[in-house]
């Protein structure tokens, strides 16, 4: 069963790079639709990311893991296919974004079971996300590449894309039941797992990761315009988040070492640092190799793997479905919320403040960040073991 959410997750990676990364150009290219419009095939589904996960994952408990994970590839499956049938940028955008609402039910789920299985759980999510690294590096490979072969291979590689996904949803709908049984049916109903007390303390500790988040994906979606203005050739967009991505592979089982030693709030805390750091020095020597070698780096991992183990060490094994859930609804709100706030700022103030604002709203998160973790410390490093 873990290899196939494993591959699941590779696909999905796959797929959202392709979706946000080629999404809007398609509209404005091959469907001829504005700028505006077309920035919405990634700003809608990334909204409706945000309310995916949360519904799916307050229903994680009741549904079970494994019905979730089967609805999350449908979405996928579902989605490849109407890229390739839909011809009008309006209903590109909202049959995606609708789907997506379905989509997202596979990262908590699959989350979910790999914090809630036992020990080693930072080199667990490690593995996860060297396969999401995998999955995004074959994206930007091959999508620019597909992208460019006739007017219609956009559509057919995510057709393609939805028949790949035939594999992990077969391999998942005939497990047996396994453990934990979490993956396979809803667990007792414990009426305190999901009091107030348990939802507060999930947004307390999510919040430094989605100040954060807001702060590096809108700084990255604006990244082109900071480059322009230092004669940076806009290439290097490219290359800068395939450096990192690559990193971050090879670094992956290192981190997960390092969070299972440390503790995710631990971990979490030090990368928030090295960002405050890294935009600092970017606003004040902004020259091209200190620019593009430090938003090369594979801080990314840290974040990702911090946030997740952060959460899961801090509450009830029965409720990481919904606090996953909750994590990866605050980065979809925070990619569209960070894009909004970070373009605002360059189109009044100009480039020079995007790097400046990135480092404020992750500044203010490693606050909240130390205040936070040092009241509600490590429930038993593990979490579940």
């Amino acid at each position: 069963m873990r290899r196939a959410l494993l591959f699941a997750s590779a696909i999905e990676a796959f797929y959202l790079l392709i979706l946000l990364g080629y999404g809007p150009l398609y509209l404005h290219e091959r469907l001829h639709a504005g700028y505006f419009v077309s920035s919405q095939a990634a700003a809608i589904p990334a909204l409706a990311t945000f309310v995916g996960s949360l519904l799916w994952g307050q229903l994680a408990r009741r549904m079970g893991l494994r019905t979730l994970v089967l609805v999350g590839l449908s979405g996928y499956l579902a989605s490849g296919v109407t890229i390739f049938l839909v011809r009008d940028p309006v209903q590109y955008i909202v049959g995606v974004s609708l789907i997506t609402v379905c989509s997202s039910a596979l990262a908590p789920a699959t989350l979910a079971f790999l914090t809630h299985e036992g020990g080693n759980m930072g080199r667990r999510l490690a593995t996860r996300l060297q396969w999401q690294s995998s999955g995004w590096m074959m994206g930007g490979l091959l999508g620019g590449y597909v992208y460019d072969l006739s007017t219609h291979s956009y559509g057919d590689l995510m057709l393609v894309l939805a028949a790949m996904l035939g594999i992990p949803l077969l391999l998942i709908a005939r497990q047996p039941k396994m453990r934990p049984g979490l993956l396979n049916a809803a667990p007792s109903h414990q009426g305190g797992a999901d009091r107030p007390g348990h939802r507060g303390l999930m947004l307390l500790l999510v919040l430094p990761f989605f100040l954060a988040y807001a702060g590096n994906e809108g700084f990255f979606t604006n990244f082109g315009l900071f480059l322009r203005i230092l004669n940076i050739p806009v290439g290097w967009v490219g290359w800068s988040a395939a450096i990192s991505t690559g990193l971050g592979w090879l670094m992956a089982s290192r981190i997960g070492r390092w969070s299972d030693r440390w503790g995710g709030k631990s971990l979490l805390t030090r990368v928030l640092v090295v960002y405050v750091v890294m935009y600092v020095v970017m606003s004040v020597v902004p020259y091209t190799w200190i620019v593009v070698g430090a938003f090369a780096l594979p801080l990314y991992p840290l974040l990702n793997i911090g946030i997740q183990r952060a959460v899961a060490e801090s509450i009830p094994g029965e409720i990481h479905g919904a606090a996953m859930g909750m994590i990866n609804g605050a980065s979809g709100l925070a990619t569209f919320l960070g894009g909004l706030l970070i373009g605002g700022v360059e189109a009044q103030g100009g480039p020079h403040f995007m790097p400046w604002t990135a480092a404020g709203l992750v500044a203010v998160g490693l606050v909240i960040a130390v205040v936070v973790y040092r009241r509600h410390p490590v429930r038993g490093l593990g979490g579940v073991q």
